[in-house]
């Protein structure tokens, strides 16, 4: 087990942590106990100012960790004015009125996109991620030497680039970069950090037969998995967890032999998981697949609501069960997928009536070069 802490937030201002804090009602909780390191570790990643006392704090003067956290600072800046900002208004106007936002959170074919889906929905208590990066682990740099420590950082500006630019990972990419910053959890750290949270433990995970989580030590061919418990910044009465699982969500695998089929511990955690708004984007159409027919069985079963944009479970399979709310362009999928049959009529036919769509005033997904960006919600009929 790892004790690991971030904190910051898009305009996140260095302080210092006191042991106690006051919350909005002004009522006085004691600061829990943490290791203060990773919380060093994850503003020095993520280009935020050391805080007192810091042990990174010994590079602020070197010179290539100044042009990180200036260029970070700026990508991020821009990214926080022209889409997660832009993101959060919609989500206060368009979505929480239609959705319980205090649910858990689903999150298949995620990756370690934290960024997002937090802007959609910053009250859960609970996110269940899964997707097929490695889980990896803190970065060691009270082991590293400096050249080390700045190649690190080097490794995690490569890492994130798509996010910046594109607004999602490519799996195929992210592993070329994720050896180097040893799997997501670096990722996760950046993202809570600068979305205004500390991380207060980090826990190596995976499931025991009947589901529930178990250390990894005590199961090492288990399912690879990470929990993240934190909270926002200095908010010690608001903890909410994360769980990470780096798995095969298809059937049965390429093989035949792998997939939901051969780990029903991880079909059980989904199902025991609870209700919850579940978010799909960028997810390569899988779920129009039958191979993928188990996920989708098991997302529609446990949502209460479904954001996603088109990628996601087609409409036909949601039209009896869910009343929708249609927002942005639908068109033919990006050339990468236009091929596959991909493409709905139903879908389209719904979207041709112009009364029944509002505009989208983001872009987030595959259609980030030509703005022709859809997403749908999918609420529950009573």
């Amino acid at each position: 087990m790892l004790g690991m802490i971030s904190c910051g937030g898009a305009t996140e201002k260095s302080t210092s942590q006191k042991d106690t804090v006051k919350t909005d009602t002004a009522v006085k909780v004691t600061k829990p106990a943490f290791d203060p390191k990773f919380n060093d570790y994850a503003r020095f990643i993520s280009g935020l100012s050391a805080n007192a006392g810091s042990s990174m704090a010994k590079y602020d003067s070197v010179k290539q960790v100044k042009e990180h956290a200036s260029q970070f600072g700026k990508r991020w800046e821009e990214m926080e004015k022209n889409r997660l900002s832009v993101m959060r208004k919609w989500a206060k106007e368009e979505l929480h009125p239609k959705v319980d936002e205090n649910l858990n959170t689903f999150y298949p074919f995620s990756g370690p996109d934290f960024l997002h889906v937090v802007q959609f929905y910053p009250n859960s208590k609970k996110y269940l991620f899964l997707a097929n990066e490695m889980v990896g682990d803190v970065p060691a740099f009270d082991k590293m030497t400096q050249p080390q420590v700045l190649n690190y950082l080097n490794s995690i500006e490569k890492a994130l680039g798509d996010i910046f630019r594109r607004s999602y990972f490519i799996t195929s990419y992210m592993g070329s970069q994720i050896p180097a910053v040893k799997g997501v959890v670096p990722i996760f750290m950046v993202f809570f950090a600068r979305t205004g949270h500390e991380v207060m433990n980090v826990e190596l995970i995976t499931l025991d037969a009947a589901g529930k989580t178990v250390p990894r030590s005590q199961n090492p061919k288990g399912i690879s998995g990470v929990r993240f418990t934190f909270c926002p910044i200095g908010k010690y009465d608001d903890v909410r967890t994360l769980e990470y699982f780096n798995t095969d969500i298809s059937n049965v695998g390429t093989s035949g032999k792998g997939g939901l089929k051969a780990r029903p511990e991880m079909v059980k955690h989904i199902e025991e998981f609870g209700k919850a708004n579940t978010f799909v984007k960028a997810a390569s159409y899988l779920l129009h697949y039958e191979t993928f027919s188990t996920i989708k069985d098991l997302t529609q079963a446990k949502s209460a609501s479904l954001l996603q944009d088109d990628t996601g479970i087609p409409y036909r399979f949601l039209a009896k069960d869910f009343n929708y709310f249609l927002y942005g362009k639908y068109t033919i999928p990006v050339k990468n997928f236009s091929a596959s049959g991909h493409y709905q009529k139903d879908l389209a036919k719904l979207y041709a009536d112009s009364t029944k769509v509002k505009s989208l005033p983001f872009s987030l997904g595959y259609h980030w070069q030509d703005q022709n960006q859809n997403y749908m919600l999918f609420v529950k009929k009573p």
